[in-house]
């Protein structure tokens, strides 16, 4: 789906949803104003799900008409034109009206009745999910689903107002399966997809929800009773005026701040605001509380509840809070159980203070559940993707595919060694196939294997679930299921009975802190504290590291304000690998998945997903190794 060339020129249904999020964001969209760049990969996963839903929905219509205007007012005169016939498809239909615009993926016109489809990506079960509560009205999680497609009729309508507007809304079906393997392929999402459409049966439809919405969207734009409910405005069309004359006139909507500010994507990084970026969030908290740099030390960086209380009394930031209402740092140095969520809150707010805090907390039982692992230790690390239209038959949509794995083997004398596999497209099933490769990995049924949080033991049983489905159909079906209920049913190491699945995120939440650490227990995050922290590490990370992804690489550089750079920003910035989060692995794979690549760009694209994974794994070998040194 292109984008067209004079598209900030109109009204459309994003800002319209932004406008309900928060009104003020209108004027910071209509200003060109950066956004946060964190949320980026979960927008790339949703756009990329939204392709292949929408090829699939596509599938079924054999003589549609793509709409291909430059432009949105050349789109709409296309669509017009074609929409003069008797009956038609057509894919990306444009509807203007009053600088406002809308596309649709898939218009269907049969005489006198125009079928709007659209299409979103939030999972739909039709056993049990219903978009109206027993009062009939609208249930929160589908609300902006079904406002959104209100405003797409709202504009088609003003063009064809003689004509009976049907409303579905298309979403992956829960309880609905695939009949092919490689669908999304077969789908070819990012083109016009008809070779491939024909070889789709119409069987795969069961993976999608088609729900006929016309009457609750004809209530929401006919019933001003009823809408006012959901908007700022007593109707639709009043709010979209309301909303349009703000974008244009470029105009600060008096809307006030509070817990919707907590994900706004005009909140800027740290980093960026240091090199002069503007930030929308800060002139919005500026204005109404006379705070330079808002974002600074806000109470929405704090870990865990109380947020919305805080709010409420207008302690708007760690440097407003009481010290006599949290904990001391002498109670939670002497303290013997965990560190909660509140004692992290309460370390926040001393240094925000600029207050002295603990330079490190280990807690006992860290040491103790660490003296129980038994070499050799298997860092062991997953990568997956869920996507809408599932890769295998008989799956069902956002069903886990396990793409590759890394584990770092560290030995009692100190050695490690590192193994990895990734899928290549030829070795069939991916899921099945990385269960035979982690069966080759040297001692891998000895020692521990150490995850961060309990996501590799659940997609094993994940795998474990789908074997024992497939039993008669895979020859080793068996041997796999037998392997994997060793591994599945190994103790985590809070237990005293080797051998352990240990849990690494469950013992830095409630046994670690060092001061460095900031609003995120993250692999990432985590890692890039004790790296700083660590002169053990600086003394082994200084030096070259070497393996079958990494020819040199100096994991431990200066950030030139006396600690160290995270890893995973020199792994992105020397141009080693352009994948930094998991849910941009995912998306890469995706592409991989859909897409015909030549060889030698399949392996640009296999050689950074390898290099994002061995890092993971390596990033928890290193926190162990200051771990280590720490019990010595």
């Amino acid at each position: 789906m292109a984008s067209f060339n004079d598209w900030s020129t109109y009204f459309t249904r994003h800002l319209f949803g932004a406008g309900l999020e928060c009104p003020i964001k209108l004027y910071y969209y209509a200003q060109g104003y950066p956004q946060n760049q964190q949320s980026r990969p979960f927008i790339e996963h949703a756009i990329y799900n939204k392709r292949l839903l929408t090829a699939l929905a596509r599938s079924v219509f054999s003589d549609a008409h793509f709409v291909n205007g430059q432009k949105v007012s050349e789109a709409a005169s296309e669509t017009d034109q074609l929409l003069n016939e008797q009956s038609a498809v057509l894919f990306d239909a444009v509807f203007e009206h009053q600088n406002m615009m809308a596309r649709l993926p898939i218009v269907e016109k049969s005489e006198n009745e125009l079928t709007l489809y659209y299409v979103r990506t939030k999972a739909f079960d039709s056993r049990k999910n219903r978009l109206l509560n027993s009062e009939g009205n609208l249930k929160s999680k589908w609300e902006k689903y079904l406002l959104d497609f209100a405003y797409q009729v709202f504009v088609a309508r003003h063009n064809y107002p003689n004509a009976n507007l049907r409303a579905v809304l298309v979403m992956p079906e829960k309880s609905g399966q695939s009949y092919m393997d490689d669908l999304p392929h077969l789908l070819q999402p990012f083109d016009d997809g008809r070779d491939g459409w024909e070889k789709v049966d119409e069987s795969n439809q069961e993976l999608l929800a088609k729900l006929d919405v016309t009457n609750i969207v004809e209530r929401l734009l006919d019933d001003s009773s009823y809408a006012e409910n959901y908007l700022p405005k007593s109707n639709l069309e009043d709010t979209l005026t309301f909303f349009r004359d703000l974008y244009f006139n470029k105009t600060k909507a008096d809307s006030g701040v509070g817990i919707k500010c907590k994900r706004c994507e005009f909140r800027i990084e740290h980093e960026r605001l240091e090199a002069g970026t503007k930030s929308g969030f800060n002139e919005c908290w500026e204005a109404i509380t006379g705070r330079n740099n808002a974002s600074q030390n806000h109470i929405f960086d704090l870990i865990g509840p109380g947020t919305n209380t805080r709010l409420s009394n207008k302690n708007y930031w760690q440097t407003d809070i009481s010290t006599a209402t949290i904990f001391s740092p002498e109670s939670i140095v002497k303290g013997k159980g965990r560190i909660s969520q509140e004692m992290r809150q309460a370390l926040q707010i001393y240094k925000s203070q600029q207050k002295e805090v603990p330079e490190e907390i280990v807690r006992p039982a860290l040491f103790k559940e660490l003296n129980r692992w038994q070499f050799p230790l298997h860092f062991l690390d997953f990568e997956a993707g869920n996507y809408a239209v599932p890769v295998r038959r008989s799956c069902r949509p956002y069903h886990l595919v396990v793409f590759q794995f890394s584990c770092h083997t560290l030995f009692s004398d100190g050695r490690w060694r590192h193994y990895e596999w990734i899928d290549d497209f030829k070795s069939g099933y991916p899921n099945y196939e990385l269960i035979r490769q982690l069966q080759e990995v040297p001692y891998i049924e000895e020692g521990t294997i150490v995850q961060y949080s309990n996501f590799e033991r659940h997609a094993l049983k994940t795998i474990r679930g789908e074997l024992t489905e497939d039993f008669s159909e895979v020859s080793d079906a068996g041997d796999l299921i037998f392997w994997l209920e060793k591994i599945i049913n190994r103790h985590d190491s809070s237990h005293h009975q080797p051998p352990y699945i240990a849990d690494l995120s469950r013992l830095v939440k409630k046994f670690y802190y060092n001061r460095e650490m900031e609003n995120s227990l993250s692999i990432k995050d985590v890692l890039s504290s004790v790296m700083s922290h660590s002169p053990y590490l600086k003394n082994i990370y200084t030096k070259p590291y070497s393996s079958s992804n990494f020819d040199n690489m100096i994991w431990w550089q200066a950030d030139g304000k006396g600690g160290a750079q995270n890893p995973y920003s020199i792994l992105t910035e020397s141009g080693d690998s352009s994948i930094r989060r998991g849910t941009q692995a995912m998306v890469v794979y995706g592409k991989l998945i859909a897409r015909d690549y030549c060889a030698d760009e399949l392996a640009t694209y296999q050689k950074a997903l390898l290099k994002y994974c061995e890092l993971d794994t390596l990033a928890m070998m290193m926190i162990y190794q200051h771990w280590q040194e720490l019990m010595k």
